[in-house]
């Protein structure tokens, strides 16, 4: 998904983050369910990664 403003996350549908993220305008992010992390492509070449969990 790409952020149409800045948003503080705290899950992403059934993915509960550990600690929130802030995703800012353009930025594209999306949950790795293979390593239970969400990742955001910051735009310059870099991807941060922040674990979680599925929540049921």
């Amino acid at each position: 998904m790409t952020a149409e403003r800045l948003v503080l996350l705290n899950r992403v549908e059934w993915f509960h983050l550990d600690r929130p993220v802030l995703v800012w305008l353009g930025q594209t992010y999306w949950v790795d369910r293979n390593a239970d992390e969400l990742c955001v492509d910051r735009g310059d070449g870099r991807i941060t990664r922040t674990p979680g969990y599925v929540c049921r």
